[in-house]
């Protein structure tokens, strides 16, 4: 399998990095900041090979949590097989604020390699108003 990057991003959000952490693995709260989540839940406590499941629109997916550490970073890894798509979230203290970097990344086998572009382009543009989001809703949740 070959890693493209389809987006690197980061959002300062004016918030300690505990709090952060606790709204970032809030699953039911997922949808006031995901875009094109509708509803999300998980299946077991945050750990590492949860399975969150989650509503867009219609169609009824999952997400498991392929990496962990705890108040630092985590890892959602969609789809399995030929093509899969990594959201990885990592949280640093900067100055009593919280620095968040989102990357994604879609691991494809080498056949598919060639026809990847199109899909980093996708979510690059639906995904570049995650951290905004998150932060929007981070800096206004009771």
């Amino acid at each position: 399998m070959t890693r493209f990057e389809a987006l690197n991003i980061q959002e300062l959000i004016h918030l300690p990095v505990t709090r952060v952490w606790d709204l970032l693995t809030d699953w039911a709260a997922a949808p006031k900041w995901m875009p094109g989540v509708d509803s999300m839940e998980a299946e077991q406590l945050t750990g590492f090979g949860a399975v969150l499941d989650y509503r867009s629109g219609t169609h009824e997916r999952q997400l498991v949590i392929s990496s962990l550490e705890d108040g630092k970073s985590i890892t959602l890894s969609a789809g399995s097989g030929d093509i899969g798509v990594l959201y990885s979230y990592e949280l640093s203290d900067e100055f009593g604020h919280t620095l968040v970097r989102l990357t994604v990344g879609v691991e494809a086998v080498a056949e598919l390699e060639d026809e990847v572009g199109e899909l980093l382009a996708a979510i690059a543009t639906s995904e570049s108003a995650t951290l905004k989001g998150l932060r929007a809703y981070a800096e206004s949740a009771p």
